[in-house]
């Protein structure tokens, strides 16, 4: 892409981001908008108003589809979908408090132990003694 692109869809991205409602609202009377003139547009050609919205609705290929399309057109969906899940899992960590604290517990233990065991492993078998070769020791 042109950087001239970047620079103009960065802070509307942002925008979109940081105030989604705001950007949401724009763009539901944007799309009224344009349903309301393509139903113009059909009622000057002689249709009955309701066919010419009913005409315009499925021009326009569904409200909600098409405010599905323009949000995945923004690209901020995958941080606003993380935002929705972090706020879900710490309302039902907050609601089962029990599981969580048992579930911090069993995590806490499992990466000390494993802390450990590397440590072990670690000073014994992978780094070398600091003798002076310490290849010619042995074990009796």
């Amino acid at each position: 892409m042109r950087p001239e692109h970047w620079l103009y869809t960065i802070p509307l991205r942002l925008r979109s981001l940081f105030r989604w409602a705001q950007a949401d609202q724009e763009l539901v009377d944007e799309l009224h908008d344009h349903l309301e003139r393509k139903t113009e547009e059909y009622v000057a050609q002689g249709m009955t108003e309701e066919e010419a919205y009913r005409r315009a609705q499925l021009n326009l290929g569904g409200i909600e589809q098409t405010k599905e399309k323009c949000r995945d057109a923004r690209r901020v969906n995958w941080i606003q979908d993380f935002v929705q899940n972090l706020h879900y899992s710490v309302r039902t960590l907050r609601k089962s408090s029990g599981f969580a604290l048992i579930a911090a517990l069993t995590l806490a233990f499992g990466i000390g132990a494993n802390t450990a065991v590397f440590s072990v492993v670690e000073s014994v078998l992978l780094r070398p003694l600091p003798f002076q070769n310490s290849e010619r020791l042995f074990a009796i």
